[in-house]
C-alpha cells in the first residue's frame, strides 16, 4: 500500500480531517491516507489493536509523511519520533527521496522543536505554501495518471485549495494554546484570583479550562506544561482538602524538577493526607538522598517525617527524629510544641516539661505576638502546669480573635493534652468561649 501518513496529535484530528480530504479531493480518492484518528477504519487503528506496531507499519509503507507541527503536538516526545521514523526509513531506501514534510500550524519560529529548525517548513495556512504542498503532492502521486487525467487534476488545484483554506480557517480559530511564559503568566493570574477569593472549590474547573486551552486531553493528564502550574494547581487543592488531586499536581511538578525539596515536602504532605504511606516512604528517601542533613536543618521536614512515623504508630521513631531536629534548632518553638506532644504521647512527661519549659523562655525572648505563639504558649502551660501562663495564653488568644480553622486546631491539640495528663478540661470551656465572643461581637 502506499499513500500519505499524517503523524499528529488527538487534539489535532481536525487538521489532520482536513487535510485528508484535500488529498482525497484532489486525486479522488486515488491516494490512500492514513492516521491514527481517521474514523474510516481502513484509514485508522483498528480497535484493540496495537498501537505501536500500527506505527511502525504505517512509517514503513507510506511514500510520504507529513508532520503536524502545532501548539498539542510540540509538546508529545512521539511526533518527533513518527517524524525520526519516517526520515529513517527513507533514508534507507534513498537517501536522495526527501519523503518528511513537517507542516506547520500557529506557530512562530522560535517555537518549532530543534529537529525542525533545518527544516525547510511548509505552512498549513498560507497560500502560497499550500500551492507548493499541492505541487508536491502531484510530483509525488500523479504518476501512471493518462493526460486526460492530468489535466482535471490541475483544473482542480485551485478549488481543492479554496475549500481546504475554509475547513482550516474555522480549525485555527479553536486551535490550542502555545506554551509561552505569556501564557503561563495569564494562568498563574488566574490561579492566584482563586486562591485570593478563596475559591479552593474551583481549582478542577480552571484545570479543565486550562486543558482545553493548551489542547490536554485525558491521555495527556501525566504531561506536565510549567512547574509553576503545577505547584499552585497541588496548594490550590490541597487547601480544598483533594489531597489525591494535589499529589497528582505535584508529582506533574516534580517531573520538571525532580530535586525540588521544597516541592517533595509538599509532595509528601499531600500523600500523608491520603494516607498513602508507602508513597510518602519514598519521598522522604528521595530527600533523604538529596541532602543528607535535610530532617536535623529544616523544621519542616523533621516535622514531615515525624509525622509519617505517627501515622506509621512509630512514636519512638517520631520522637528520635524531633529530638534530633530540635537539638539543632533549639530556638524553633514549632519544632519543640510537636516535640512535646509527641514525648507527652509517649508518657516521658518529665522531658516533655524540659521541653516546653525551654519552648516558653524561647517565646518570650522572640516577643512574636500571634495565634499560633499563643497556642504554644497554652500548650507549654498545660504540660508545664503553669496556671498563670494558661490564663494569659488564653487571653492572647481572645484579643487575636483567631479562626474557626484555627481554635478547633487549638482545641484538638489542648483536648489531647489534658486527656493524656489526666487533666480538668474545663480548659476547653474556655476556649470555646472565644468562638462565642466573636459570633457577638458587632
Amino acid at each position: 500500500m502506499s499513500g500519505v501518513f499524517i503523524s499528529h496529535t488527538h487534539s489535532d484530528q481536525a487538521i489532520a480531517d482536513a487535510l485528508s480530504k484535500l488529498v482525497d479531493d484532489l486525486f479522488e480518492k486515488r491516494v490512500t491516507v492514513n492516521y491514527s484518528s481517521k474514523k474510516e477504519l481502513e484509514g485508522g487503528i483498528s480497535p484493540g489493536a496495537d498501537w505501536f506496531r500500527w506505527i511502525v507499519s504505517q512509517v514503513r509503507e507510506s511514500d510520504l509523511a507529513l508532520i503536524l507541527l502545532t501548539p498539542a503536538s510540540i509538546q508529545k516526545p512521539w511526533v518527533v519520533w513518527e517524524a525520526g521514523a519516517v526520515a529513517g526509513a527513507s533514508f534507507a531506501q534513498s537517501p536522495d527521496d526527501v519523503r518528511v514534510l513537517p507542516l506547520v500550524f500557529g506557530l512562530r519560529p522560535e517555537d518549532i522543536p530543534s529537529p525542525f529548525a533545518r527544516t525547510q517548513l511548509i505552512s498549513g495556512t498560507e497560500p502560497a505554501d499550500l500551492l507548493n504542498l499541492v505541487g508536491v503532492l502531484i510530483e509525488r502521486f500523479s504518476a501512471g495518471l493518462k493526460p486526460l487525467q492530468m489535466m482535471t487534476l490541475g483544473a482542480r488545484r485551485d478549488t481543492v485549495i479554496a475549500n481546504y483554506v475554509a475547513q482550516i480557517n474555522s480549525v485555527m480559530r479553536i486551535l490550542p494554546m502555545v506554551v509561552t511564559e505569556a501564557a503561563i503568566q495569564e494562568w498563574l493570574e488566574r490561579l492566584d484570583n482563586l486562591e485570593g477569593e478563596g475559591r479552593f472549590s474551583e481549582a478542577e474547573i480552571l484545570e479543565n479550562w486550562m486543558d482545553v486551552a493548551f489542547g490536554r486531553d485525558a491521555r495527556d493528564k501525566q504531561r506536565p506544561l510549567d512547574v509553576r502550574i503545577h505547584r499552585r494547581l497541588g496548594e490550590l487543592y490541597s487547601s480544598a482538602g483533594r489531597s489525591a488531586d494535589a499529589a497528582r499536581q505535584f508529582e506533574l511538578a516534580r517531573k520538571l524538577t525532580p530535586r525540588d525539596i521544597f516541592l517533595l515536602r509538599r509532595l509528601g504532605k499531600a500523600y500523608l493526607d491520603t494516607s498513602d504511606l508507602n508513597s510518602a516512604g519514598r519521598i522522604l528517601e528521595e530527600i533523604q538522598a538529596l541532602d543528607k542533613t535535610a530532617f536535623e536543618r529544616n523544621s519542616e521536614n523533621a516535622a514531615l517525617k515525624a509525622r509519617w512515623h505517627r501515622q506509621s504508630n512509630d512514636l519512638l521513631g517520631a520522637r528520635d527524629v524531633l529530638e534530633s531536629a530540635y537539638k539543632c534548632n533549639p530556638n524553633s518553638y514549632y519544632l519543640g510544641d510537636l516535640l512535646g506532644q509527641t514525648l507527652v504521647s509517649l508518657a516521658q512527661i518529665p522531658r516533655a516539661k524540659e521541653v516546653y519549659s525551654q519552648v516558653s523562655r524561647t517565646l518570650r525572648d522572640l516577643r512574636e505576638s500571634n495565634v499560633w505563639t499563643a497556642a504554644t504558649t497554652l500548650s507549654a502551660a498545660i504540660v508545664t502546669e503553669d496556671a498563670a501562663g494558661e490564663r494569659r495564653a488564653i487571653e492572647d488568644l481572645r484579643r487575636l480573635q483567631p479562626s474557626r480553622g484555627e481554635l478547633d486546631s487549638i482545641e484538638r491539640g489542648a483536648r489531647k493534652l489534658l486527656e493524656t495528663l489526666s487533666r480538668d478540661s474545663a480548659l476547653l470551656g474556655e476556649l470555646r468561649g472565644i468562638e462565642a465572643a466573636k459570633g457577638t461581637a458587632i
